[in-house]
């Protein structure tokens, strides 16, 4: 699930004052490639990689000078929404120029952004190519940027390109680039169908995503390097299992509007997949199945007990709770799971919890004023009882206004359609009608959708369906996209492999596999 921020890339900009000039030492820049970011250019020479795209010059704990090169499946809109907040911005200020290099075209915006007395100057170049956006933000105080700017700042964006794709193995099967009608009449989706060697008909499954917009690979840079869609597509297709993937509506190569979506349109678009893979001669029309990860696990149930052409459904860390229930539990656990043991109070545990059921349940019931006034109360505790020290490590010496801002742009989130119509979604409701078999996946330190919540709901939902042939698995070690986690927290899957824990794929292709006839 997404969180309350909705913050799409987390640039992570430390927006602290340094008390002291920068050194004017030469500047030596030298090649580099980020395969996270899959992009490549020049850096200087030194600076330190503190991961998802940022570089730091790292002179003392106070010096602000940055560098973050980064890129997503997003569009240009959607990039900026993410900044605007992180800028201290309403709206984003007319460019200052247009720069072309390595077939690149960049816009460039020149921001100032007063911290702590001070004024922090930021470069900020954005491009979008085949539907991929780019970043390039460089910050520095006001006294070493001019020299800076120069010397960092053009040439590192002249030099930035796309990572040269390593030639590629040839695959043990066909992948074909396709297209067909969404759930909407505006809505187009592009991506992908791989089909095992042979004439067919195949069993198929058809891959939906979590929330955010993802594309047909579920790429999730900067946050994290796996990519785990296109990694079940290829060993259920080495399998002998077709699969379809695609990109979300308003992604990649798909068109629509992803920012106005809502749940149930989501929902449209992976029964217009389904729909579509029934025109498909090398397709088994009736043994088409469904995985849904996360917030595709709310496509998974619903079509589930609606979709009379699915044959089973995969939920891979489905949500199986009202999301109300879901979202308080998720809150809880986010914040914990960056937590030392013992860091936060028992005293402190009960008042955030009642803060985050009390707001949400005004977000669910429609009350954005209620929800307002307990955000700002909830912010206000927060930065009464922080110490100087930790207010200041924040980016703000004044508390009013880190509340104010923490305050916009929580409400940002509450305020979206989108957002009050997953916390009223009833997942559990739909997991009582579904009758086909299903297989349930979940992490045991999963922070998004706790599986100690989920999991045996979702059991006590597919019993009362009547369902009888269901699995619930939980996988200990993973986290919320099944990589062999650590804490679960979410910060943590950008130091993660790229690859699943062990367990997951044969998993899910050994059920599949004892469902379906394969081809002779």
């Amino acid at each position: 699930m997404r969180k309350l921020s909705e913050i799409i890339l987390g640039c992570l900009f430390v927006l602290t004052m340094t008390v002291s000039a920068a050194a004017q030492e030469t500047i030596m820049l030298e090649p580099f490639s980020d395969p996270l970011m899959e992009v490549q250019g020049v850096l200087p020479e030194g600076w330190t990689a503190a991961g998802n795209g940022l570089y730091m010059r790292g002179e003392s704990p106070t010096d602000v000078t940055l560098l973050a090169i980064q890129a997503a499946p997003a569009s240009l809109e959607q990039v900026i929404l993410s900044l605007l907040p992180q800028l201290g911005l309403a709206e984003m200020p007319s460019s200052v120029e247009q720069v072309e290099a390595n077939g690149m075209q960049w816009d460039v915006y020149q921001v100032d952004v007063p911290i702590g007395g001070g004024v922090i100057r930021v470069d900020l170049a954005l491009a979008n190519q085949d539907g991929r956006s780019y970043i390039v933000l460089f910050q520095a105080n006001e006294d070493g940027y001019d020299v800076l700017h120069e010397s960092v700042f053009v040439p590192v964006l002249q030099s930035i390109m796309p990572l040269a794709a390593e030639p590629t193995v040839p695959l043990p099967y066909i992948a074909e680039d396709v297209t067909f009608p969404g759930g909407a009449e505006d809505v187009v989706l592009a991506g992908t169908l791989t089909l095992p060697e042979g004439g067919g008909p195949f069993p198929v499954v058809v891959l939906v995503s979590g929330s955010g917009p993802q594309n047909r690979d579920e790429n999730l840079a900067p946050a994290a390097a796996i990519k785990p869609f296109a990694l079940i597509a290829d060993a259920l297709t080495r399998a002998g299992v077709a699969v379809l993937r695609y990109d979300d509506r308003g992604v990649g190569e798909s068109t629509g509007d992803f920012d106005t979506a809502l749940i149930a349109d989501f929902v449209a678009d992976a029964s217009a997949a389904v729909d579509y893979l029934l025109t498909r001669d090398e397709i088994d029309p009736e043994q088409i199945g469904l995985l849904g990860h996360s917030e595709g696990g709310l496509s998974a149930a619903y079509l589930g007990a609606n979709n009379p052409n699915l044959a089973f459904v995969i939920g891979m860390a489905p949500p199986a709770v009202v999301g109300l229930d879901l979202l308080i539990e998720q809150n809880i656990a986010m914040v914990t799971s960056t937590s030392e043991e013992g860091e936060i109070t028992e005293e402190e545990g009960v008042t955030f919890r009642d803060f985050v059921s009390r707001t949400l349940t005004a977000v669910a019931d429609g009350d954005l004023e209620t929800a307002e006034q307990n955000a700002r109360e909830m912010y206000t505790w927060m930065a009464e009882t922080s110490t100087p020290e930790e207010l200041a490590a924040t980016g703000y010496s004044d508390p009013a206004a880190l509340v104010e801002d923490a305050v916009n742009a929580i409400m940002s989130a509450y305020e979206n359609p989108w957002y009050q119509e997953l916390l009223n979604w009833d997942a559990s409701g739909d997991w009582a009608r579904v009758t086909i078999p299903v297989l349930g996946l979940f992490g045991g330190k999963d922070v998004q959708v706790i599986a100690s919540q989920n999991a045996p709901a979702m059991e006590a939902a597919l019993e009362q369906a009547g369902n009888e042939d269901f699995e619930i698995v939980i996988l200990p070690n993973a986290n919320h996209l099944f990589q062999e986690a650590v804490t679960g927290a979410v910060a943590e899957y950008a130091t993660l492999g790229t690859e699943f824990t062990p367990d997951f794929l044969p998993t899910i292709v050994d059920w599949v596999l004892a469902r379906v006839r394969m081809v002779e």
